[in-house]
């Protein structure tokens, strides 16, 4: 333990425990009087960077990502209390406990879990990342189809995992698969949106709901909507469950158009899906983010951001010409510079901090044809990687939702902490004239993202003044838990432009500082 004025941080070598709880615990360590900050996580570099942003003293601290650490600041007298309660809400969390005060009956195991739903076809895996592929590969051994939540599973585990599947014609939505949505029925992080005739794969868990919210505000639902994973269309997986997918669904006589979304394939699977596209009764929409290919040729048609995806998919599920509607959107573009002119021009450069990983890889690539290059911890080409994540340069648009973030902590969607606290630091650099985020609600997403956000929002405000504009996009519908137009009232009411959709969002930040050039 180490004890450094009033703060206190301890490292419990060996322990590991899902980001839920821990989130959990340091949310009621948080709220105990006299405790101004508290922090559960794994000791990863990058949750060790975190912390020492949120003023603690690491650099004695000696953790591995596989320790977890403890951090409280406060008044002095309660730090003991403190860190103790914090162990003892591990050991025996009060939530976890049934309404009568014992423990509510969880199979413990997959075959206790058949034995009490034995009709079950579906798992959804959430483990630590080196033991998802092994609880998949049982799964599958009891005919089981999987929904593989996990991130950092390996990608050697992966590949077993999905030709193991193929074999017995089973699904695996994953790794790293947040959302998927069966018969209207969403599992995971997706949205409240109406059934209808168009169905989505998605190499993109963000680009499945930007999609599928898309859709629903034109009128037009969702049956289904399948997860693969984004390392699903490299060429080392070689879109095993993506073809698989598009299969299924477009034999699916339910099925009046199918959606694939995802950033671009690698070029074999890329042909491969074409081929497929080519040959189909049904239209097939391909929204490759940033994808060189282009032209409609009827049943494809060709897309390259995700709001124009759904649009497409939108006209042909309701027999509308497709080419008006293009010609629609491409109209929208000078209605944004007019936008960015009424609003007032910014000199400076842009920072973006996203929570999903297609939102922000669409953010990116809006902006470089607006703006130039943008340095990101995944950027759209290798040289302009941030050597530090927390840590932006010039123009530099940030996932908060990478790998790097997420090991023993949550993710993005569901604690926005970080998220809000990174609006003061971005705000410090005077160079900065326009911040740029999302905000995705749903089924287990945060239940109120933006009052969060817009606490860090107003504190930035206090730095920043009207030097810098903020600019957002909703990713949800009035149906969700969250309310996507009273999460649009509240940032609005702190000052936010908020856009329809993410592509008009990346746009119209993009145009507020290129105009003023």
């Amino acid at each position: 333990m180490e004890v450094m004025g009033l703060q206190r941080l301890e490292v419990v070598e060996r322990t590991y425990y899902d980001s839920v709880t821990l989130m959990r615990v340091a949310k009621e360590i948080g709220g105990m009087e006299g405790v101004s900050s508290a922090s559960l996580s794994m000791g990863t570099d990058a949750n060790l960077r975190i912390l020492a942003a949120a003023g603690f003293d690491v650099s004695n601290l000696s953790a591995t990502p596989n320790d977890l650490i403890i951090a409280v600041m406060g008044e002095q007298d309660v730090l003991d209390l403190a860190v103790a309660k914090a162990k003892e809400y591990l050991s025996n969390p009060p939530w976890r406990q049934g309404q009568d005060g014992g423990e509510s009956y969880k199979p413990r195991s997959l075959d206790g879990a058949l034995t009490v739903m034995p009709e079950a076809n579906l798992a959804v895996i959430s483990v630590a990342g080196r033991y998802a592929g092994d609880v998949a590969m049982d799964c599958i051994a009891k005919d089981l189809n999987v929904m593989l939540y996990s991130d950092n599973v390996p990608l050697e585990k992966e590949i077993e995992v999905k030709r193991a599947a193929a074999e017995k014609g089973l699904l695996v939505m994953g790794p790293d698969c947040g959302t998927v949505v069966i018969r209207g029925v969403a599992i995971g992080m997706a949205n409240s949106c109406p059934t209808g005739p168009v169905s989505i794969v998605a190499a993109a868990g963000t680009g499945l709901q930007e999609v599928h919210v898309q859709l629903a505000r034109r009128g037009v639902g969702t049956l289904h909507g399948i997860g693969t994973g984004g390392r699903d269309v490299k060429s080392q997986v070689g879109g095993i469950m993506v073809e698989m997918a598009s299969r299924l669904l477009l034999e699916d006589h339910e099925v009046q158009v199918l959606v694939i979304v995802g950033k671009p394939p690698a070029p074999e699977v890329e042909e491969r899906i074409l081929h497929l596209a080519r040959g189909s009764s049904k239209p097939v929409v391909l929204g490759f983010v940033g994808g060189k290919a282009k032209g409609d040729q009827h049943p494809v048609y060709i897309c390259r951001e995700l709001e124009e995806t759904a649009a497409v998919a939108a006209a042909l599920a309701k027999g509308e010409d497709v080419p008006q509607v293009r010609a629609a959107m491409d109209a929208q573009v000078e209605e944004l510079k007019a936008l960015a002119k009424r609003i007032g021009p910014r000199k400076g450069y842009l920072r973006g901090l996203y929570s999903g990983g297609t939102l922000c890889y669409e953010a990116q690539l809006i902006a470089r044809d607006i703006l130039g290059p943008i340095h990101s911890n995944t950027p759209l080409e290798e040289h302009l990687k941030l050597e530090d994540s927390l840590r932006s340069v010039e123009h530099t648009i940030v996932d908060f939702g990478e790998d790097e973030f997420t090991q023993g902590r949550l993710h993005p969607m569901i604690d926005v902490s970080l998220r809000a606290s990174r609006f003061q630091e971005e705000v410090k650099d005077p160079e900065v004239g326009v911040v740029l985020f999302d905000v995705v609600i749903g089924y287990g997403c945060h239940p109120d993202p933006a009052t969060g956000l817009v606490e860090g929002i107003r504190k930035a405000k206090e730095i920043c003044g009207d030097r810098v504009v903020f600019v957002a996009s909703v990713c949800g519908t009035p149906d969700d838990v969250q309310d996507a137009d009273r999460q649009r009232r509240i940032l609005e009411e702190a000052g936010v432009v908020v856009m329809d959709s993410n592509a008009k969002a990346s746009r119209l930040a993009s145009f507020l500082l290129s105009l003023s050039e």
